[in-house]
């Protein structure tokens, strides 16, 4: 099983509506707020790399909101 986290920092206003959105994509394990430099930390999982990458890469970017994401690919 492959996992991903995403950090991210959001506008605080539009918060919720991120994380509803979110934990709507198919490899999202869990959405977390956090305290720190970053707000929300995402945590991807799928037997499909790819699929994760996919995921980032076509449904963050177009989150209205997100201001920042640092993308963390877990290797075992």
């Amino acid at each position: 099983m492959n996992e991903a986290y995403v950090l991210l920092n959001v506008n605080y206003k539009m918060q919720s509506s991120i994380i509803d959105q979110v934990k709507k994509l198919s490899t999202v394990k869990a959405v977390k707020s956090v305290y720190g430099i970053y707000d929300l930390l995402v945590v991807l999982e799928s037997d499909n790399l790819q699929k994760i990458k996919g995921e980032i890469d076509n449904n963050f970017h177009t989150i209205e909101g997100i201001e920042n994401l640092t993308t963390l690919i877990s290797v075992d």
